[in-house]
Formats: C-alpha cells, sequence, structure tokens
C-alpha cells in the first residue's frame, strides 16, 4: 500500500508549478510541515535506504542532492538494490540518475504525469506506482524537494549510446565515438565574474557534452544520446564491424609522404564510413514494409528488407535498434556513391588557354527544361585564333581509391536556337595521383570509333570517358572531421583528380563547318563500379 510521511493538502499545485524556488511558504499552506533536512539528509537518515545513500556518494550527487536546488527523488530502498555492484561507477551512475528529477513532482500531480528524469528519460504516475515500480512510501518533502521511495528500481532502458558503450559486443563502435566525445562551454549561459592577471575574463562556466560526429548540424549522424529524439538504429557488434572495416579500408588508400599519416587518416575515414549510414531521423517499425528510406546523412536505402536482413530488435529509450553482426551496405547507395560536378560550380574550373566560359540558363518553356541538371548548364568557345581547340578543366572531388566510370553530359546547340544545328568532337585527359604521389594523366580521344565522342546536334547526350573501368589508386577524399574543423576552409582543399575536356575538330572539318569548334556541358558523373 502507498504511504505517505504527510499530507498536503497543496501538493497538487506545487507539482504543476514544478517551480525552482526554495521558498516553499509559495508552494504549501502554512500549515503543511516542511522538514528542515534535504533531501539528501532525509535519504542518509533512513536506514532503508542506505544502498542508494552509497550510491549517491559514489556516483558523486550527494552533493548536489543536499544544496538549496530543487530535486525530486525516487529511492529504491535496500531490497530494491540487493544485486547492485557498488564497485561498477558508471552503472551506479547510470541507476541514480534514473531515479533523480529536477523541480517538484509529487503524486498529486495525477495518474499519467511524466516526469523527466535527470539522465533525459522520462516515466509516468500510474496510481500507486512510478515508472511501473511500486510506490512503497511518496510524497515526502524536504526542505529541497521531494523524496519517494519505491519497492524496487525503475527498469533502465537504455538509449542508444549507452547501448553501444555498455555492452562489450560493441566495444569498438564504442571506443570510435569516445575518440570525439568532448566538453565545451556553453558562452551563452556562463556568466562572467571578473578578469584574471592577464586581463581575460574570467567565467563561471557551463558546460556542455558534445560529439561532432553525432551532434554536429550538418555533418553529425544524429544524436543517439537524445532522449527526447526518435530514431532508428542499425547497430554492429564487433564481428560485423571488424567485416566492414576489410570490407570497406582498400577504398580509402590515402597518399602522403609520411606513410603513417597517411594509414591513420585512411584509418580514421574508413571508421566514419562505416558509422555513415546507421540511424533514420524515424521509427522503422517493420522494415520489409519501409518505403523512402533515408539515413541521417541523406542515402537512400533502397532495399530495406536487405538492408535489415539478418538483424535483431531491440527496444531503445528513445527508439529502435536493429543489432547485427553484419552490415549489409550496398556501398554504392551509401559511402561509396556516385560523384557529380555541375558543370556551373566554379570551385576548381579552369578555362583551358584561349577559352571563355559563359554559363547559361534555360526556362521552364525550354524544350530541354527535363533533361538539363539544375537547368544551368556551360558554354565553353575559343577567344584564340579560329585554329584554337577551347576547352575546360573541371575538379572532380572526393574520388576514393576504386574504379569508376566517367560520362559528361552534352547540351546541343538547338537549346537557344532550332537552327543552330551543330556538333563538335571531344578529347579527354583525365589527371589523378598516382600511388607514388605523382601526377598520371590519361587522354581519352576517338580512334576506330570517329563518332563515339562527337555530341549530337538537337539531343542532350550523355559521353562515356572511358572504355574500361578507371581505377584510381589512392583515394582525394575530405572526411566530416576535417570539415567542420574551423581552422579549415574550402580554400584549403586541394583536389588532384581533374578532366581536361577540350574539342578536338580539324582544320577540314572546321572549314567545311562539319564541326565546330564549341561546346556545352550540363555535367560530369563519375558512377562507381559497384564490388
Amino acid at each position: 500500500m502507498k504511504k505517505s510521511y504527510i499530507l498536503v493538502g497543496l501538493l497538487a499545485v506545487a507539482g504543476a508549478m514544478a517551480s525552482c524556488s526554495d521558498d516553499w511558504d509559495n508552494h504549501y499552506e502554512s500549515s503543511a510541515q516542511v522538514s528542515k533536512e534535504s533531501v539528501m539528509q532525509l535519504i542518509q537518515d533512513d536506514p532503508e535506504l542506505s544502498t542508494f545513500a552509497q550510491m549517491l556518494e559514489i556516483s558523486g550527487y550527494s552533493d548536489l542532492l543536499a544544496s538549496t536546488q530543487t530535486f525530486t527523488v525516487f529511492a529504491p530502498n535496500n531490497d530494491g538494490l540487493k544485486d547492485i555492484d557498488l564497485e561498477d561507477v558508471d552503472a551506479v551512475k547510470r541507476i541514480v540518475l534514473n531515479h533523480i528529477a529536477r523541480f517538484n513532482n509529487s503524486t498529486a500531480a495525477g495518474d499519467g504525469h511524466t516526469v523527466k528524469m535527470y539522465n533525459g528519460k522520462r516515466f509516468a504516475f500510474d496510481g500507486n506506482t512510478f515508472g511501473g515500480v511500486l510506490l512503497d512510501r511518496a510524497d515526502i518533502i524536504a526542505s529541497n524537494g521531494i523524496l519517494h521511495v519505491l519497492d524496487e528500481q525503475i527498469p533502465y532502458s537504455y538509449n542508444f549510446r549507452e547501448y553501444i558503450n555498455v555492452h562489450a559486443s560493441t566495444s569498438k563502435m564504442a571506443e570510435f565515438l569516445a575518440l570525439y566525445d568532448r566538453r565545451e562551454m556553453d558562452l551563452g549561459a556562463s556568466r562572467p565574474i571578473g578578469v584574471d592577471a592577464n586581463g581575460a575574463t574570467v567565467y563561471d562556466s557551463v558546460m556542455y557534452d558534445y560529439n561532432p560526429v553525432l551532434e554536429h548540424g550538418w555533418y553529425g549522424i544524429g544524436d543517439i544520446a537524445d532522449e527526447d529524439s526518435l530514431f532508428t538504429m542499425v547497430i554492429p557488434d564487433n564481428a560485423a564491424w571488424d567485416e566492414a572495416y576489410a570490407r570497406i579500408r582498400p577504398f580509402y588508400n590515402v597518399y602522403d609522404k609520411d606513410q603513417s599519416i597517411a594509414d591513420s587518416i585512411g584509418d580514421v575515414q574508413t571508421k566514419l564510413s562505416i558509422v555513415h549510414d546507421l540511424v533514420f531521423r524515424r521509427l522503422i517499425e517493420n522494415p520489409a514494409t519501409a518505403t523512402d528510406l533515408w539515413t541521417t546523412r541523406g542515402s537512400e536505402i533502397v532495399d530495406p528488407q536487405g538492408f535489415f536482413t539478418g538483424t535483431t530488435r531491440e527496444h531503445a529509450s528513445n527508439g529502435i535498434m536493429y543489432l547485427t553482426s553484419k552490415l549489409n551496405y550496398d556501398n554504392v547507395a551509401t559511402w561509396n556513391r556516385l560523384i557529380e560536378v555541375e558543370g556551373e560550380d566554379q570551385e576548381g574550373r579552369q578555362a583551358a588557354q584561349a577559352s571563355t566560359i559563359y554559363t547559361r540558363s534555360v526556362g521552364s518553356d525550354n524544350i530541354y527544361y527535363d533533361s538539363i541538371s539544375e537547368a544551368r548548364y556551360i558554354e565553353v568557345v575559343s577567344t584564340g585564333s579560329t585554329a584554337t581547340q577551347p576547352g575546360v578543366t573541371v575538379t572532380i572531388p572526393n574520388v576514393l581509391s576504386t574504379e569508376y566510370d566517367i560520362y559528361v553530359s552534352f547540351v546541343p546547340g538547338t537549346v537557344t536556337d532550332t537552327l543552330n544545328i551543330e556538333k563538335t568532337r571531344l578529347t579527354f585527359t583525365l589527371s589523378y595521383l598516382g600511388a607514388n604521389g605523382r601526377t598520371v594523366n590519361t587522354t581519352f580521344r576517338a580512334q576506330n570509333d570517329a563518332e563515339r565522342y562527337v555530341t549530337s546536334p538537337t539531343e542532350c547526350k550523355w559521353i562515356k570517358v572511358n572504355n574500361d573501368p578507371v581505377s584510381f589508386p589512392v583515394s582525394n577524399y575530405y572526411d566530416m572531421l576535417w570539415l567542420i574543423d574551423p581552422l579549415h576552409t574550402t580554400n584549403d582543399r586541394v583536389y588532384t583528380t581533374k578532366l581536361l575536356i577540350k574539342t578536338d575538330v580539324n582544320n577540314t572539318e572546321f572549314n567545311r563547318n562539319e564541326m565546330v569548334r564549341r561546346f556545352r556541358i550540363d555535367r560530369v558523373v563519375l558512377v562507381p563500379i559497384k564490388k
């Protein structure tokens, strides 16, 4: 049966107000017998709560509960904590934070009233229970809050990050994520309190935990420790981690004069790729019937059933976990996606000698509107003599050490004038970094197939540059950690893969108006060869 040390007529008012104030006269009738002892003192003075008192000391929260701040504590009695290993400090701290809440939360708030605990998890009152556990004694009023006594622990439900950190089977992922945990100062919440001997402002600092791999607003995979969000996450065990690492590592074969630096970069980029597409910002109850499934990093899972094959579903406090011993990544749909460079993108683009580049746009009434990416393209023309072969160099970012097919989309002259029936022949020179760090140049031009590299006079045309897949021996990739480093700017990026596109028209063809020395590019695309 639920018991109470003190019956307070206006506990409902106190619970509803949930005030931070310590002025109890504002919350209760003057007849209420408010204890002069803190919540911590009440716990220490109660022999049935001696184990929980020890846990508060071990976890470092005893001083907080003795302070003037307001708390509600749901303390399990000794019987409910008889199996606790007090030497496991991390486990002790987890349990303690699962039983402490800010502000005043009484049973008078009524059934269904939810309480946000100190660890962010939420539990509700329901009759004589809280969080599904029987209230042995309730509404014991302290000078700084309320104490409830429970028959047992509130069942602990891990969020994704907690599960990964706690279980030995996921230690490899936990170790990688922990590398980027850090404490940062909240400048907005911190208060200047003086100046040090050097004239620098001294703050009463408010700190918060932050992990950019998880929490960065643009590049992070999702704050999987956030109890106020709902996710679905595929969690690889150590076997799955090792298998994925062995499969992905060859794609990040980095060149550096210092091989140890190259190995370190490749190692980090591989591990980032493993975690890249594990999280979904929605609850996926049944993967077999899931549609329109996108990861938090913008990858579409086109075969959800295959992606989730072999997983085991478990409940998390902030969503649904799918535990697995093998990651069923479709490489080219996730971290090894095709690379697209728009012709109008000026970053890394350079006109060849005696060439000019014009950016053009098409309206929705243009017959090629649906065929031209982003409704824009570039026109490359000669500014030199009529014998000049105009050209443009396009820089290709984030190439991995794998095989690609290279395609270029060309726009016909009829895009602006239906009478402009013209075509041209092209040559392509691909430059990339070799395994020894030196630049490799490979030229592709028409030989036996005279029409292969000729544009269409009336249609948008994709031209495949290479016959056999082009194999890049080293990657040239900038990962999310590099991009979010405030010391780095876009100007610091050095991309070593480039494609020079030029006309390849002889004088006879040009003089007879059979071909022109001008062309229009929509975009360049590198399509990874699926492995």
